[in-house]
């Protein structure tokens, strides 16, 4: 019967596959790096209105 192991990769091999190559890479990594920040955090008051507007809504 055959096995299957999940290998988690450790913290160096996470940075050496996220390392840019060069200048370019690293600006557009950045950037992706902004954007996504921005997204969760968009996505963090959303939830949070959503949960206050719910909890105003049942206290009536």
């Amino acid at each position: 019967m055959a096995q299957i192991f999940e290998v988690l990769p450790n913290d160096a091999e996470i940075e050496a596959l996220t390392t840019p190559k060069n200048r370019q890479a690293a600006k557009a990594l950045q950037h992706r790096r902004d954007v996504r920040r921005r997204l969760d955090d968009c996505l963090e008051r959303l939830q949070l209105r959503r949960a206050l507007d719910l909890d105003e809504d049942e206290s009536f």
